[in-house]
């Protein structure tokens, strides 16, 4: 491998290949994915509503979502440079999930708040319960 050649950054732990090792992860992840489309989406609505709607709501919800969006692609997302470490990542996503289910619960839609709030808390409390990697490539139970 020459010099010039991109070199590939090593992969956060825990989100290596084996991240989808068993139809279990598989499923987790997928869920996962779905819960943070819905979180996204939710927080959009919620601050559309909170304007009051129109124009001044569809920019208000499209700077939200462009926040969030930033904020997880920097610090929460899978392969984020400056991920948070994972005892404040599961509480800033705890936090998020249950602000963004009661926001919509309170707007009106009780089945989206139910599903960010419950499904979001599940994947948390999983991440709790999965092994991670250490940073040195050790297994914990």
């Amino acid at each position: 491998m020459s010099d010039d050649a991109p070199q590939r950054d090593t992969p956060t732990p825990g989100h290596d290949a084996d991240l989808m090792s068993t139809p279990s992860l598989f499923a987790l992840a997928v869920v996962a994915f779905a819960v943070e489309l819905a979180l996204f989406g939710g927080i959009a609505l919620i601050f559309y509503q909170t304007v009051g709607g129109g124009l001044s709501g569809w920019l208000t919800a499209a700077v939200a979502t462009a926040g969030i969006l930033a904020f997880w692609g920097l610090f929460m997302a899978p392969r984020a440079k400056r991920r948070l470490p994972t005892t404040p990542r599961l509480v800033v996503s705890a936090l998020l999930c249950l602000f963004t289910a009661d926001g919509l619960l309170q707007g009106g839609y009780p089945w989206w708040g139910w599903f960010v709030g419950v499904a979001g808390i599940a994947v948390v409390v999983a991440q709790i319960a999965l092994p991670r990697a250490e940073a040195d490539g050790q297994k914990r139970a």
